[in-house]
């Protein structure tokens, strides 16, 4: 299963797989946990979607970064 919202992919923060499977059956909650099936590493769906934001901010703050840079007509 993946976790992304748009483009951004969450990923393991042990191996960097992608693919993860949830703990407990039912939909997922913040609290939920997942398994990475790369690694087994354990990972909470509340820090996957926060790792989805980081990146959303990362690519917003370059984005401003590349407009202030641009000439003015």
């Amino acid at each position: 299963m993946l976790i992304n919202i748009g483009d951004i992919t969450a990923a393991c923060t042990r191996c960097g797989g992608t693919d993860l499977e949830p703990l407990s059956p039912g939909a997922l909650r913040l609290a939920s946990e997942l398994k990475c099936t790369g690694c087994g590493a354990k990972l909470k769906y509340l820090a996957l979607l926060d790792q989805i934001g980081e990146e959303a901010m990362r690519r917003a703050n370059r984005a401003i970064d590349e407009l202030k840079r641009r000439p003015r007509k």
